[in-house]
């Protein structure tokens, strides 16, 4: 839903909108609410906390980490809590679910960091696992040559050091939300180089013992899914665990599990994940599709949280609904009043709240 404090200025939103106008439209399905899919058996679960019966999804029985101390949201609803309760009780809704970490070039020392964080979490709450995304590629306008060789070299020693740092540590890993979708905008050798470097790293990352790995893989009005799947062939999905969804948007979660559903018979059954994070109201339709794209994406009004991170899905290839977007983080100054790109802006997160899903 929103991004890292150093990128996605107006110009991704200005690719967003381009790669929509060819997306194709997909109907909503209606979700079985609530109802758990059926996972066929498979090897161990390296991330379950409990005894469960091998699956194929390997987020069953997972604990998720629940940050107390960098936790945005719980920060906050701490500093509500004795000057303005009912808004800390509102806020309790975001604070209590957990939150994905986000890492890039803006994260100082990312081998060092990683290490403390996922210790930490083994730590405060041992047995739990801690949700990360890697947001380290540049994001550019449309025709860009993208990253340098020396960019692009960089790139591939940093996700050398984020590697090190998890180690064997248990960890869930979404890895680039927006590499796959804005990859059109990208000249030639441009996207040459982005299906190197996502290459790369679904490969350094699936030797973590005990860290699955989703890919990007952007959301149904957003690419094609033929064109997608063909991306995901690309950068290696074949290594990893599958893709995730909806990271940067507000889609309904049936037209995700449709479109999902489509592209997994294009890249061997991988399974995906969700990002439910506010997506409760779905998506913002703008008047002019031609123009805006098929959802407005910068801090739209009127959202609302979506389900609760679940691995109880509407689908037997969705491992899990989660929020993989940081609910309350600014998309941009994209109206008078907004913050800069990537603050917390709690008056938003709690519009959010106000509006949930459940």
């Amino acid at each position: 839903m929103t991004s890292s404090p150093r990128i996605r200025p107006f110009a991704l939103r200005a690719i967003l909108a381009l790669a929509a106008v060819a997306a194709l439209l997909i109907a909503l399905v209606a979700l079985a609410s609530g109802a758990p899919a059926a996972h066929a058996a498979a090897g161990p679960n390296p991330l379950a906390t409990s005894p469960a019966p091998p699956a194929v999804n390997p987020l069953v029985g997972a604990r998720w980490f629940v940050d107390e101390h960098w936790g945005l949201a719980n920060r906050q609803a701490r500093a509500w809590r004795s000057s303005h309760p009912s808004w800390a009780k509102l806020m309790r809704k975001i604070a209590d679910q957990p939150e994905a970490r986000r890492v890039g070039g803006f994260t100082p020392n990312i081998e060092r960091t990683i290490h403390d964080y996922v210790a930490r979490a083994g730590a405060e709450s041992p047995g739990s696992v801690p949700i990360i995304v890697i947001y380290r590629l540049k994001h550019v306008s449309c025709g860009g040559y993208g990253d340098s060789p020396g960019e692009a070299a960089s790139y591939k020693q940093w996700i050398d050091a984020f590697a090190q740092g998890v180690g064997s540590h248990r960890a869930l890993i979404f890895l680039e939300p927006d590499g796959i979708m804005t990859s059109p905008c990208l000249s030639r050798h441009g996207l040459a180089t982005r299906i190197a470097e996502l290459s790369y790293a679904t490969s350094r990352l699936s030797a973590l013992p005990n860290s699955p790995v989703y890919v990007d893989a952007g959301a149904a009005d957003a690419l094609p899914y033929r064109r997608t799947a063909d991306l995901l062939n690309r950068v290696g999905i074949a290594r990893i665990q599958g893709f995730f969804l909806n990271s940067t948007h507000f889609d309904w979660t049936g037209s995700e599990i449709a479109f999902g559903t489509k592209i997994s018979q294009l890249v061997g059954g991988k399974h995906f994940v969700v990002s439910t994070a506010a997506n409760g109201k779905g998506p913002l339709v703008p008047h002019s599709r031609v123009k805006y794209g098929n959802e407005l994406l910068c801090n739209p009004p009127g959202r609302g949280l979506g389900v609760h991170p679940t691995t109880s899905t509407a689908s037997p290839l969705a491992d899990a609904y989660l929020w993989i977007g940081n609910p309350g983080r600014s998309a941009g100054p994209c109206h008078p009043g907004d913050p800069s790109n990537g603050t917390w802006w709690p008056q938003y997160a709690l519009g959010l709240a106000q509006r949930a899903a459940f």
